[in-house]
Protein backbone atom coordinates (compact mmCIF):
# COMPACT_ATOMS: atom_id res chain seq x y z
CA UNK A 1 0.00 0.00 0.00
CA UNK A 2 2.89 2.48 0.30
CA UNK A 3 2.64 5.06 -2.42
CA UNK A 4 3.70 4.55 -5.82
CA UNK A 5 6.63 6.83 -7.37
CA UNK A 6 6.99 8.20 -10.52
CA UNK A 7 9.25 6.15 -11.75
CA UNK A 8 7.21 2.59 -11.19
CA UNK A 9 4.39 4.83 -13.29
CA UNK A 10 6.52 5.47 -16.33
CA UNK A 11 7.90 1.65 -15.83
CA UNK A 12 4.69 0.30 -15.96
CA UNK A 13 3.54 2.82 -18.54
CA UNK A 14 6.52 1.58 -20.78
CA UNK A 15 6.28 -2.01 -20.04
CA UNK A 16 2.90 -1.64 -21.52
CA UNK A 17 3.37 0.22 -24.29
CA UNK A 18 5.71 -1.71 -25.70
CA UNK A 19 3.97 -4.75 -24.84
CA UNK A 20 1.09 -3.82 -26.81
CA UNK A 21 2.20 -2.18 -30.04
CA UNK A 22 1.41 -1.25 -32.52
CA UNK A 23 -2.10 -1.47 -30.87
CA UNK A 24 -2.18 2.08 -30.51
CA UNK A 25 -1.65 3.40 -33.76
CA UNK A 26 -4.10 0.73 -34.81
CA UNK A 27 -7.01 1.73 -32.42
CA UNK A 28 -7.04 5.20 -34.18
CA UNK A 29 -8.24 3.60 -37.65
CA UNK A 30 -11.81 2.64 -35.83
CA UNK A 31 -11.09 6.08 -34.42
CA UNK A 32 -11.34 7.84 -37.61
CA UNK A 33 -13.92 5.94 -38.98
CA UNK A 34 -16.01 7.29 -36.31
CA UNK A 35 -14.95 10.62 -36.72
CA UNK A 36 -15.99 10.25 -40.77
CA UNK A 37 -19.32 8.97 -39.46
CA UNK A 38 -19.78 11.68 -36.93
CA UNK A 39 -19.53 14.35 -40.07
CA UNK A 40 -21.78 12.86 -42.29
CA UNK A 41 -24.39 11.57 -39.59
CA UNK A 42 -25.50 8.71 -40.81
CA UNK A 43 -27.98 7.64 -37.89
CA UNK A 44 -28.15 3.70 -38.25
CA UNK A 45 -24.17 3.40 -38.39
CA UNK A 46 -22.55 5.98 -35.64
CA UNK A 47 -24.93 5.44 -32.44
CA UNK A 48 -23.89 1.85 -31.80
CA UNK A 49 -20.90 1.72 -33.85
CA UNK A 50 -19.56 5.05 -31.63
CA UNK A 51 -20.57 3.45 -28.30
CA UNK A 52 -18.87 0.16 -29.24
CA UNK A 53 -15.95 1.85 -29.93
CA UNK A 54 -15.51 3.75 -26.90
CA UNK A 55 -16.52 0.08 -24.88
CA UNK A 56 -13.98 -1.44 -26.32
CA UNK A 57 -11.14 1.14 -25.34
CA UNK A 58 -11.89 1.38 -21.75
CA UNK A 59 -11.96 -2.33 -21.80
CA UNK A 60 -8.45 -2.65 -22.87
CA UNK A 61 -7.07 -0.17 -20.80
CA UNK A 62 -9.30 -1.72 -17.55
CA UNK A 63 -7.37 -5.19 -18.47
CA UNK A 64 -4.47 -4.56 -19.91
CA UNK A 65 -3.09 -1.86 -18.56
CA UNK A 66 -4.61 -1.76 -14.96
CA UNK A 67 -4.87 -5.48 -14.32
CA UNK A 68 -1.70 -7.22 -16.25
CA UNK A 69 0.34 -3.78 -15.50
CA UNK A 70 -0.30 -1.85 -12.84
CA UNK A 71 -2.43 -4.39 -10.84
CA UNK A 72 0.79 -6.69 -10.14
CA UNK A 73 2.98 -3.45 -8.49
CA UNK A 74 0.12 -1.62 -6.70
CA UNK A 75 -3.09 -3.05 -5.32
CA UNK A 76 -4.62 0.63 -7.40
CA UNK A 77 -4.61 -1.66 -10.56
CA UNK A 78 -7.31 -3.18 -9.34
CA UNK A 79 -9.25 -0.38 -8.57
CA UNK A 80 -8.51 1.35 -11.76
CA UNK A 81 -9.06 -2.01 -13.64
CA UNK A 82 -12.56 -2.35 -11.98
CA UNK A 83 -13.39 1.56 -13.23
CA UNK A 84 -12.56 1.08 -16.51
CA UNK A 85 -14.23 -2.26 -17.19
CA UNK A 86 -17.24 -1.14 -15.13
CA UNK A 87 -17.08 1.95 -17.80
CA UNK A 88 -16.69 -0.56 -20.86
CA UNK A 89 -19.80 -2.91 -19.94
CA UNK A 90 -21.83 0.59 -19.22
CA UNK A 91 -21.58 1.71 -22.69
CA UNK A 92 -22.07 -1.23 -24.15
CA UNK A 93 -25.25 -1.64 -22.39
CA UNK A 94 -26.34 1.77 -24.01
CA UNK A 95 -25.15 0.24 -27.32
CA UNK A 96 -27.33 -2.03 -26.66
CA UNK A 97 -30.78 -0.03 -26.37
CA UNK A 98 -33.13 0.01 -28.92
CA UNK A 99 -32.91 3.86 -29.39
CA UNK A 100 -29.28 5.07 -28.20
CA UNK A 101 -27.78 8.66 -28.84
CA UNK A 102 -27.28 9.94 -31.67
CA UNK A 103 -23.65 11.63 -32.51
CA UNK A 104 -23.57 14.29 -35.20
CA UNK A 105 -21.08 17.09 -36.27
CA UNK A 106 -22.55 20.08 -37.07
CA UNK A 107 -21.34 23.61 -38.01
CA UNK A 108 -21.97 25.02 -33.78
CA UNK A 109 -20.46 25.81 -31.09
CA UNK A 110 -21.06 21.92 -29.50
CA UNK A 111 -19.47 20.39 -31.99
CA UNK A 112 -16.06 22.64 -32.13
CA UNK A 113 -15.71 21.80 -28.42
CA UNK A 114 -16.03 18.42 -29.32
CA UNK A 115 -13.28 18.54 -31.99
CA UNK A 116 -11.52 20.53 -29.41
CA UNK A 117 -11.46 17.69 -27.04
CA UNK A 118 -10.41 15.36 -29.18
CA UNK A 119 -7.39 17.06 -30.88
CA UNK A 120 -6.51 17.74 -27.25
CA UNK A 121 -6.11 14.24 -27.08
CA UNK A 122 -4.80 13.12 -29.97
CA UNK A 123 -2.10 15.88 -30.79
CA UNK A 124 -1.93 18.22 -27.73
CA UNK A 125 -1.80 15.48 -25.14
CA UNK A 126 1.38 13.52 -26.05
CA UNK A 127 2.89 16.75 -27.21
CA UNK A 128 2.78 18.01 -23.68
CA UNK A 129 4.35 15.09 -22.34
CA UNK A 130 7.31 15.17 -24.68
CA UNK A 131 7.90 19.08 -23.99
CA UNK A 132 8.00 17.96 -20.61
CA UNK A 133 10.55 15.07 -21.12
CA UNK A 134 8.32 11.92 -21.01
CA UNK A 135 9.11 10.38 -24.43
CA UNK A 136 7.44 7.06 -25.89
CA UNK A 137 7.39 4.12 -24.49
CA UNK A 138 7.38 5.66 -20.93
CA UNK A 139 4.65 8.05 -21.16
CA UNK A 140 0.84 8.01 -19.85
CA UNK A 141 -0.95 10.59 -22.63
CA UNK A 142 0.17 8.55 -25.81
CA UNK A 143 -2.96 6.14 -27.52
CA UNK A 144 -4.37 3.77 -25.22
CA UNK A 145 -3.49 4.93 -21.69
CA UNK A 146 -6.65 6.23 -19.02
CA UNK A 147 -6.11 9.95 -19.65
CA UNK A 148 -6.20 9.30 -23.38
CA UNK A 149 -8.99 7.60 -23.52
CA UNK A 150 -10.95 9.62 -21.29
CA UNK A 151 -10.29 12.49 -23.19
CA UNK A 152 -11.60 11.47 -26.61
CA UNK A 153 -14.50 9.63 -24.67
CA UNK A 154 -15.09 13.20 -23.49
CA UNK A 155 -14.73 14.60 -26.99
CA UNK A 156 -16.64 12.13 -28.99
CA UNK A 157 -19.68 12.26 -25.97
CA UNK A 158 -19.88 16.06 -26.47
CA UNK A 159 -21.17 15.87 -30.02
CA UNK A 160 -24.58 13.62 -28.99
CA UNK A 161 -27.79 15.24 -30.06
CA UNK A 162 -29.72 16.96 -29.49
CA UNK A 163 -27.40 17.92 -26.52
CA UNK A 164 -24.50 15.95 -24.24
CA UNK A 165 -26.01 13.85 -21.91
CA UNK A 166 -24.68 14.00 -18.43
CA UNK A 167 -24.83 10.77 -17.96
CA UNK A 168 -22.73 9.91 -20.75
CA UNK A 169 -20.29 11.81 -19.10
CA UNK A 170 -19.91 10.39 -15.73
CA UNK A 171 -16.88 8.21 -16.77
CA UNK A 172 -14.36 10.52 -18.19
CA UNK A 173 -15.25 13.30 -16.29
CA UNK A 174 -14.76 10.78 -12.78
CA UNK A 175 -11.64 9.71 -13.93
CA UNK A 176 -10.15 13.63 -15.54
CA UNK A 177 -11.27 14.27 -11.36
CA UNK A 178 -7.97 12.27 -10.17
CA UNK A 179 -6.13 14.99 -12.39
CA UNK A 180 -4.98 16.98 -9.50
CA UNK A 181 -3.72 13.79 -7.40
CA UNK A 182 -1.42 12.76 -10.49
CA UNK A 183 0.02 16.24 -10.55
CA UNK A 184 0.33 16.42 -6.69
CA UNK A 185 1.78 12.93 -5.97
CA UNK A 186 3.75 12.48 -9.40
CA UNK A 187 4.10 15.79 -11.03
CA UNK A 188 2.34 14.77 -14.31
CA UNK A 189 2.11 18.59 -15.02
CA UNK A 190 0.28 17.44 -18.35
CA UNK A 191 -2.94 16.69 -16.70
CA UNK A 192 -3.56 19.98 -15.76
CA UNK A 193 -5.04 20.92 -19.09
CA UNK A 194 -7.80 17.86 -17.87
CA UNK A 195 -10.12 19.11 -15.63
CA UNK A 196 -10.49 22.50 -17.61
CA UNK A 197 -11.85 20.48 -19.97
CA UNK A 198 -14.03 18.62 -17.97
CA UNK A 199 -15.47 22.26 -16.93
CA UNK A 200 -15.98 22.66 -20.01
CA UNK A 201 -17.88 20.44 -21.03
CA UNK A 202 -19.95 20.02 -18.51
CA UNK A 203 -20.96 23.73 -19.22
CA UNK A 204 -21.26 23.52 -22.90
CA UNK A 205 -23.88 20.32 -21.85
CA UNK A 206 -25.51 22.71 -19.53
CA UNK A 207 -25.78 25.77 -21.86
CA UNK A 208 -27.40 23.48 -24.84
CA UNK A 209 -30.00 21.60 -22.40
CA UNK A 210 -30.89 24.84 -21.44
CA UNK A 211 -31.17 26.17 -25.04
CA UNK A 212 -33.49 23.56 -25.53
CA UNK A 213 -36.03 24.10 -22.89
CA UNK A 214 -39.50 24.42 -23.79
CA UNK A 215 -38.49 23.12 -27.10
CA UNK A 216 -39.95 20.07 -28.97
CA UNK A 217 -36.91 17.84 -30.07
CA UNK A 218 -36.38 14.11 -29.65
CA UNK A 219 -33.95 12.77 -27.80
CA UNK A 220 -33.44 9.90 -29.16
CA UNK A 221 -33.13 8.49 -32.39
CA UNK A 222 -36.31 5.55 -33.45
CA UNK A 223 -34.21 3.07 -35.93
CA UNK A 224 -33.88 -0.69 -36.09
CA UNK A 225 -30.75 -2.27 -36.47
Amino acid sequence: MAPLTLEQVLHVAAEYNRQISPLQVLIYVPTLLVFVLLIRGTRQDTSRGVLLLLASQWGIVGVLFFLLHLAKVHVLGYAGAAFFVASAVYYAALASRPFPPQFHWKPDSQSWLSVTALAFGIFGYPALSYALGRGYPATLTYGLMPGSVAVLSLGVLLAARPAPRLLLLVPPLLWIMTAPLSIWQWGLWEDAALPLLGVMGVAGSLIWRSRLAGLEVKDTVRFDF
